[in-house]
């Protein structure tokens, strides 16, 4: 199965649950909404019945019975940490589901609070009367590509305009300062993006307000950037969190662990206190340090992020270095050469985090003949999409 088959099966199943009213009348169309207009309990069921039927087809035995539990969102409204709004053609909202090209425009928008897509709008009108022209996918001409949402649990937000080169820095200083007299917003970004590619991410050519976005509260507070990769549910992401702290600390308080694909240190922050030590590794670098500066904030003196590739890295370490391995991979999955060095280094635990099912069913392939999967279960991070979150616990044979 490839991932778009994956993703028709999800919306052929959703799509044959009960209809609702929806919140949004794009619902359907939207490619941020796929099924708003079917009830969000068949929503959880037909994802569940598609995982279940990939880790089937890919001959792995689930240890719970023939179905794969879906944690369902807290609430599947109001629920992302981010949104990236399209500005294109005097258009402003989200791809059409299926088609790239075409952009559902937005007034508002319920996968975010309210009053927060109500700023964006308000940005992007702004941008407008300020001359500041839409880029145009097709031609690449224009300059303003995307305004992006960042929102922290306590409704703070971080906004970012992506854009493409041009000569336009007092229409921003001016777009930064309405951005900022509006309530909860705590910094604005300027992104470039002046590449050919479609990437609501740039680099930073200037901030207005705070550096960083708070996410949550001390002890357990991270602070992001506007590029800084964070999950996107803001109410399920403790149950994942402690999920994964439970399967860590299952028969005690592991001597070491590896957080690997760590980011801002997530999950490395919430395990620290009750392991020996924590390795958070991660590649970006600019991910690294804000690791690092969240175990600082947070006194977590035995949490040490590592910026490193995870396969080299993994490669310098002995075997047995590490009694629980924890992996949040993006959605290239572990890989074989990653699956190696885990069987070679044989952890007791491998604790998988993964947001591709199909990815992570090949992954288990190549660790299963060491070990066994005691756990498997999904987490609806992204109500309405086809999308799917899954959590694998696996243990050495052999180990009790």
């Amino acid at each position: 199965m490839r991932a778009k088959e994956l993703r028709q099966l999800v919306t052929t199943l959703a799509r044959q649950g009960a209809p609702v009213e929806p919140r949004c009348p794009h619902a359907g169309e939207c490619g941020g909404c796929a099924f708003q207009d079917r009830t969000y309990s068949d929503q959880v069921a037909a994802k569940a019945t598609a995982l279940s039927r990939v880790f089937a087809a890919a001959g792995i035995t689930l240890p719970d019975g023939p179905e794969v539990a879906v944690v369902p969102s807290p609430d599947p409204f109001a629920y992302r940490t981010r949104m990236d709004y399209v500005a294109t053609k005097g258009r402003f909202g989200l791809r059409a589901r299926g088609k790239f090209n075409y952009i559902i425009e937005l007034t508002t928008c319920h996968l975010i609070p309210p009053s927060a897509f109500a700023v964006a709008h308000l940005l992007w009108r702004t941008a407008q009367e300020l001359g500041l022209p839409d880029y145009n996918v097709r031609t690449h001409e224009g300059f303003l590509r995307y305004l992006v949402v960042r929102r922290s649990p306590n409704e703070s937000l971080l906004l970012a305009a992506v854009t493409a080169a041009g000569p336009y820095e007092a229409a921003m200083e001016h777009l930064a300062t309405t951005a900022l007299a509006q309530p909860g917003v705590a910094s604005f970004y300027w992104l470039l993006n002046d590449s050919l590619t479609d990437l609501s991410f740039g680099t930073p050519v200037r901030h207005w307000g705070a550096e960083l976005l708070a996410m949550g509260n001390a002890p357990d507070q991270l602070v992001i950037g506007p590029n800084t990769f964070f999950q996107n549910n803001i109410h399920l992401l403790d149950q994942l969190c402690d999920a994964v702290l439970a399967a860590t600390t299952a028969t005690g308080r592991p001597e070491r662990v590896a957080d690997l694909y760590g980011g801002v240190g997530t999950l490395a922050l919430r395990l620290a206190p009750h392991v020996g030590a924590v390795d958070c590794v991660e590649a970006v670098a600019e991910s690294a340090a804000l690791a690092e500066r969240n175990a600082v904030a947070a006194g977590a003196s035995n949490l040490r992020a590592i910026a490193h590739d995870v396969l080299p890295f993994l490669r310098t370490q002995a075997p047995a270095a590490y009694p629980v391995v924890v992996a949040d991979p993006p959605r290239t999955g572990l890989g074989p050469d990653v699956c190696a060095e885990l069987l070679r280094l044989a952890p007791d635990r491998i604790v998988y985090v993964s947001c591709n099912p199909l990815t992570q069913s090949e992954d288990l392939h190549n660790l299963l003949s060491t070990y066994r999967l005691t756990a498997l279960c999904g987490y609806d991070m992204f109500p309405h999409t086809p999308h799917v979150e899954t959590l694998a616990i696996l243990e050495r044979q052999g180990c009790s």
